[in-house]
Formats: structure tokens, C-alpha cells, sequence
């Protein structure tokens, strides 16, 4: 395996028309600022009541390689959910969840003591202070704030008309 550059991994992704689909389901791409990002849908709602994904965002060359311990460009190809999952529990991803009954997105995101859950559909803003994760700490906070949640639904479809 050889040893990735900064440069290699823009090269890569531009001989790849700045976007790609690796072999784990990972979307991954290069902005026209030659950031990277990267998706990984969980579930959608197909599959049940929530669509969920992980999403990283941002990143330059070098954080990519090193957030994702990158050796070659080959591992590209091996990004899957366990490493969008770890990027998540160090504060580096973002879950997005959103409930079918909501039909807005909601996003976790750990930093330093808590969790920031943030909906810019909603106008929505929290801080839980605890790290939310395993399934049941999401499905739990929906249950626990699903007051809030639906006075926030129904909030956003008012007009002001002063």
C-alpha cells in the first residue's frame, strides 16, 4: 500500500467526475473548494418510520485521510458504516433521522458533552447533555420530545402577518 497525498486524493476524485459510489454503498465527493464529503444512508422510508443517514461534511485532503486512516487510495473503496459511524461518536459525522410523521430532518451530532439536534425544516435547536449513541438513545429522544417536535411541525407552516 502506498503512502496517500493531498493531492492524490483530489486527482482521484476528479478522474471520477468529483463524486462516487464505493463498493460499501458510500457516496463520497469533492466540492469545487476541494473539500470532501460523504453519505451513507442507513435506511429510508421504505424500510420503516425513520430515514436514516451519516453524513460527513467539509473536510480538506488531509482531514479526510486522516479522520478516515486512509493508507492508499485503494481503502476508499472499504469506507462503509463503521467508519462513518466512528467519524459520528468523535464529533466528526453528522446523523441525519427523519420520521415519517415529521417530514423534516432532524441532525445529531456530538460535541465535546452532548448532542446538538438541530433542524433547520423545523427551526428546531436542542442540547442533550449526554452523547446519544446507540439506536434506542434516538428513539428515545423523539418519545421524550415528541411535544416539542410536533408544536415545531406545526409552527413552521405559519405566517407572520404583522
Amino acid at each position: 500500500m502506498a503512502a496517500i497525498s493531498q493531492q492524490d486524493i483530489i486527482q482521484y476524485f476528479k478522474n471520477r467526475a468529483d463524486r462516487l459510489k464505493n463498493s460499501k454503498g458510500m457516496e463520497l465527493g469533492l466540492t469545487a473548494a476541494d473539500d470532501l464529503w460523504t453519505a451513507f444512508y442507513l435506511c429510508n422510508h421504505n424500510h420503516g418510520p425513520l430515514a436514516i443517514s451519516i453524513h460527513t461534511e467539509d473536510d480538506s485532503p488531509f482531514e479526510f485521510i486522516q479522520q478516515f486512516k486512509l493508507k492508499g487510495l485503494e481503502d476508499i473503496d472499504f469506507l462503509n458504516y463503521t467508519s462513518s459511524w466512528m467519524r459520528y461518536l468523535n464529533g466528526g459525522a453528522e446523523i441525519n433521522i427523519t420520521p415519517f410523521e415529521l417530514e423534516a430532518t432532524l441532525v445529531f451530532k456530538i460535541a465535546k458533552r452532548k448532542t446538538i439536534v438541530s433542524s433547520l425544516d423545523l427551526h428546531f435547536y436542542d442540547e442533550v447533555y449526554e452523547h446519544l449513541t446507540i439506536p434506542k438513545d434516538f428513539e428515545n429522544y423523539f418519545k421524550s420530545h415528541e411535544n416539542r417536535l410536533y408544536i415545531a411541525q406545526q409552527n413552521r407552516y405559519k405566517m407572520n402577518r404583522k
